[in-house]
């Protein structure tokens, strides 16, 4: 305190001579030099600590990083050895195999499980060689298929379902000895002690973890890059990204490394690899699975209901894993939050004809023209096929949806997403997620305002309706059931069964747009995540030249318009696909048009 060292001299306020007078005494004084020296040298001493402590985390880090992919290098190069012990003519028939005929093979012994992971361990480093889609080989994943061989040689053995087939597994999914780490340097030593419970059932019905697959840090955007395994490519275009957050998994899929692979949904993070990548995915009812083991990156989860699901290389695939997992109650008998639901045939059954709405744009952000069109193709498709077609609007009950997930996901006001990357290290496509997490909320204001006054609605209630108030969150709850209610009404008044709209608002966007626009472009499929429906995504065709020279006339109505029509330019050639949704419970309907749009495309 300054006062206690001077005894400062009375001037007049338009006295400039007194004020430069007092201003010299203060600055001559001899205390004021050593308290200005202290301030100086105690700043320059944090300064110093600060970039020491960051210098030894990053050294850490970097040390932590090279031995895991020294360890990721070593597994791949045995996988390649271990692949070349297949002989040619077998490796090529197993290779030309679709799942409903290697299970075949598999249950009659034409094959064993032991060729069988082989020969996927080459498919699955070539698929990793193109997009860079690998965390890492379950080596022992070897042992599991000899074990299985073993047991199938006793004649009293009991095949199970899903006998010998490989399945890739998303690195934030548990896997009882291997690395689950979020994408997350910190978290690179966590090991499970046990599986989660889906992947506890599908080993129990046969199926053989075989790889763990990329995903972005923390998992909490839709492109799909982190600092130990660096960024996974659309398998199409490797200036493109293959999605998020089951990043991997759409593109090892998608580029023939894997017949079928578990994934995790939480806003879009399997369906948007699915579309992304060109492949399929699906969302179950969130309650039918388990998420008693999940972690949880987002405060007020139970809002955005995340969910373990499967990606495969056709829908048929997914229904089998579907129809095998809910054979019985093994999971709610894990879980009992988790609803005992067995697999409902009479949904499912061949030649039934649901009362089918369709949309191409939900009124919130439009897609850009080849993803509409896609769903307008999908309409012919499904009506040619015997469906009842018919047009539906959601009026705005997506808006009011998305203003309520925008009020509570980020309830914490980002201080949980902050916390976790304080000493992490971050490319600087994935910086954002920190400057995003530390932001003050008068900035979110700030810009939510400035984005109203520019016309751009979407990127305004982003920023502006983000809150820690609990009157502010307690509104935000209200809107997503209160949407909740307002479709289910609507969707029973009109006697629609399920829904036929687009699955993302373009096709695959350059690896850092998703973190450079707000996360309202993943409104399509996070949405159905509020509503907890089922939601399924088939690719079912490519972005033209018709398309390209239709984006000339894409309004660019706000950031996240600006941002796609700009980035997505040149994209002919790439997957486009289309997302069918159903009310809670009612999975195995969207799985019947999963199904019959498949092969109506495919024919």
């Amino acid at each position: 305190n300054i006062s206690c060292h001077f005894q400062t001299p009375v001037t007049h306020p338009h006295d400039t001579m007194g004020v430069t007078s007092t201003l010299h005494t203060l600055a001559s004084h001899k205390s004021t030099k050593c308290t200005v020296l202290g301030l100086i040298t105690l700043y320059l001493l944090r300064q110093w600590v600060k970039r020491t402590t960051r210098n030894n985390i990053e050294s850490n880090a970097a040390a932590k990083i090279a031995a895991v992919l020294e360890e990721r290098k070593e597994h791949i190069e045995w996988a390649k050895r271990e692949a070349e012990k297949v002989h040619e003519e077998e490796r090529k028939k197993i290779e030309g195999m679709d799942f409903r005929e290697l299970r075949e093979a598999l249950q009659s012994g034409k094959i064993t499980a032991e060729s069988v992971i082989r020969v996927y361990y080459g498919l699955a480093v070539r698929a990793h060689e193109k997009t860079n889609c690998l965390t890492n080989i379950i080596m022992k994943s070897l042992e599991d298929a000899r074990e299985l061989d073993n047991k199938a040689r006793d004649p009293s053995y009991k095949k199970p379902p899903l006998f010998g087939i490989p399945i890739s597994i998303k690195d934030a999914i548990e896997i009882e000895g291997q690395r689950c780490t979020w994408g997350l340097v910190q978290k690179i030593d966590c090991i499970p002690k046990e599986d989660s419970f889906p992947v506890m059932k599908l080993r129990n019905d046969g199926m053989i973890p075989f790889c763990q697959t990329n995903i972005p840090t923390t998992c909490m955007t839709y492109t799909c890059s982190n600092s130990i395994y660096g960024t996974t490519s659309c398998p199409l275009s490797s200036s493109r990204s293959s999605g998020g957050s089951s990043g991997g998994e759409g593109a090892l899929v998608s580029a023939r490394g894997c017949l079928i692979g578990m994934g995790s949904d939480l806003g879009g993070s399997i369906r948007i690899p699915a579309a992304y990548s060109g492949c399929c995915g699906f969302k179950p009812s969130a309650t039918r699975f388990s998420t008693l083991q999940m972690a949880e990156p987002v405060p007020f989860r139970p809002l955005c209901m995340p969910t373990e699901g499967p990606l495969a290389q056709d829908p048929h695939t997914i229904v089998e894993i579907m129809r095998s997992i809910w054979s019985d109650l093994f999971i709610s008998n894990k879980d009992p939050l988790s609803v005992p639901i067995n697999f409902r045939e009479d949904l499912f059954k061949e030649g039934t004809r649901y009362r089918i709405g369709y949309y191409t744009s939900d009124g919130y952000i439009d897609p850009l023209p080849g993803n509409q069109r896609v769903v307008r193709e999908a309409v012919e498709v499904l009506r040619t096929k015997g469906y009842e077609m018919v047009p539906f609007s959601l009026g705005d009950i997506v808006h009011e949806a998305a203003r309520g997930i925008w009020g509570t996901v980020f309830a914490d006001g980002g201080k949980r997403q902050t916390e976790i990357l304080r000493d992490e290290p971050l490319s600087p496509m994935m910086e954002p997620l920190r400057g995003f997490g530390s932001m003050y909320n008068i900035t979110k204001k700030l810009l939510g305002l400035l984005s109203s006054l520019r016309g751009d609605k979407t990127t305004a209630d982003f920023f502006s309706l983000q809150t820690t108030k609990a009157i502010d969150i307690q509104k935000g709850i209200d809107r997503i059931f209160a949407s909740r209610k307002r479709l289910v009404k609507k969707m029973k008044d009109e006697k629609i069964d399920l829904l036929l709209c687009p699955s993302t608002i373009s096709p695959a966007m350059p690896h850092t747009l998703p973190n450079q626009i707000p996360f309202t472009a993943i409104n399509p499929t996070i949405f159905f995540n509020a509503m907890d429906f089922p939601a399924g995504v088939v690719t079912t065709g490519t972005w033209t030249e018709e398309d390209e020279a239709a984006l000339a006339s894409y309004p660019e109505k706000g950031i996240v318009e600006k941002g796609i029509k700009k980035g997505c330019k040149g994209s002919v050639g790439l997957p486009l696909s289309v997302q069918i949704v159903a009310p809670p419970f009612r999975d195995e309907m969207v799985l019947r048009v999963m199904v019959d749009l498949f092969d109506a495309v495919k024919k």
